[in-house]
């Protein structure tokens, strides 16, 4: 039993199915979701259709409450993929919703990664979307108060650095004013000279590098 032959039975055209088929295959994208996005059947039609044939009922996914330790046993990219929430688990066997439970890939990619017997359950197509979006928000929300924390660490080292930096100058500054007989040596130093020892004291104190200083001399030099 598939999915295509159910909706040919349905009085679906064999052709266009074929179509669809062709194009899910070129999308790599599952044949219940091109169905749906083509048109030829409503979305609930193709779940109501697949919970009959499978002997089930129809799952409102997107509502009820899922299983934290069975969604983690899926990553989130298979589940994307097939279109598929685990809802719960049960010893070694974990129900599953499907929006396609006759898709012999998403049954094979689901079972190898949880290495559980899988017991199919069918929704319908959103239904399952939204189901993904709220089962692995977790995720999200983990990625992002990570960034957040890395942004204000970041934040906070710079300011950090920024205050050392402008407490070492404010040092300098201070030790050179306390270590002399201020208004005598201004007095009789000159303009160039009162700013060549602060720049003197600034490289003391390891404010500044030499090098930089003799750079910016070069460049006010034009050489």
């Amino acid at each position: 039993m598939d999915l295509a032959q159910l909706l040919i039975e349905q009085g679906v055209d064999a052709r266009k199915i074929d179509d669809v088929a062709r194009r899910s295959i070129q999308r790599g994208a599952p044949f219940v979701q091109e169905v749906v996005r083509a048109g030829l059947v409503e979305e609930e039609v193709v779940a109501n259709l697949a919970a009959r044939a499978l002997g089930t009922v129809l799952v409102a996914v997107e509502h009820g409450e899922l299983d934290d330790e069975s969604v983690r046993l899926l990553p989130k990219r298979i589940a994307v993929r097939h279109l598929v929430v685990p809802v719960a688990r049960e010893s070694d066997r974990l129900r599953v919703a499907f929006a396609d439970p006759f898709d012999p890939e998403a049954l094979e990619a689901v079972r190898r990664a949880t290495g559980l017997e899988i017991d199919p359950m069918v929704s319908t197509l959103s239904s399952i979307q939204s189901a993904i979006e709220r089962a692995y928000r977790g995720d999200t929300k983990v990625v992002h108060r990570e960034a957040t924390l890395r942004q204000a660490a970041a934040a906070t080292s710079t300011r950090e650095l920024q205050a050392e930096s402008t407490q070492r100058v404010d040092r300098a500054m201070v030790d050179a004013i306390a270590t002399m007989p201020v208004h005598r040596v201004e007095d009789e130093a000159t303009v160039e000279q009162r700013v060549e020892a602060l720049v003197l004291t600034l490289i003391d104190a390891g404010v500044i590098a030499r090098t930089d200083y003799l750079d910016a001399l070069r460049r006010l030099l034009g050489r």
